[in-house]
């Protein structure tokens, strides 16, 4: 993969010159790594909370996921932490609804899923759980004109891409 260096990325400017903004994140950020196979030592949920889950959160208080990331969170202990925060008045994290889409946004939101999915291991005829949350949040940011605060998103569909049509780095 080649970075380029001589050019700031619009999308972290924005985001750093407006933190007030309505910033999506995907499941990954919220669930501490797994690091077991190469550690004694576990990074536990709270200690993963204190350095990680809550500087976003202060540092950006507009943190939206879409409905299936949501979905996608593992361990009892995320899932309280994120369903407290969206019963905090006010909310301290959004929750992208597909039902709040118009019949407009829907049609479009399904007219970009179908061209993500092929580059994704999920399948909306089957609606597995495979990079379902992924493809959700991209098509739901896309018609509502959101960031998304993902790199591993962009990084695997273009490897996805690459491999797919037989791409050298």
């Amino acid at each position: 993969m080649k970075i380029n260096l001589s050019k700031a990325n619009p999308s972290l400017v924005s985001i750093f010159e407006n933190p007030n903004q309505i910033i999506t994140i995907d499941a990954n950020i919220l669930i501490p790594p797994d690091r077991s196979r190469y550690s004694k030592n576990r990074f536990d949920f709270p200690l993963f909370k204190k350095v990680w889950i809550e500087p976003i959160f202060i540092t950006f208080p507009k943190i939206a996921i879409h409905e299936a990331v949501y979905d996608e969170l593992i361990g009892v202990e995320v899932r309280e932490y994120i369903e407290k925060l969206g019963q905090e008045i006010p909310p301290r994290i959004i929750i992208h609804l597909d039902s709040s889409l118009t019949d407009i946004e829907g049609f479009l939101r399904d007219s970009i899923e179908t061209k993500i999915y092929p580059y994704t291991n999920y399948d909306p005829q089957i609606d597995n759980k495979d990079d379902r949350g992924e493809v959700k949040s991209l098509s739901y940011i896309a018609v509502k004109g959101l960031l998304i605060l993902q790199l591993m998103i962009i990084m695997h569909c273009n490897l996805s891409r690459r491999q797919k049509n037989g791409l050298q780095d």
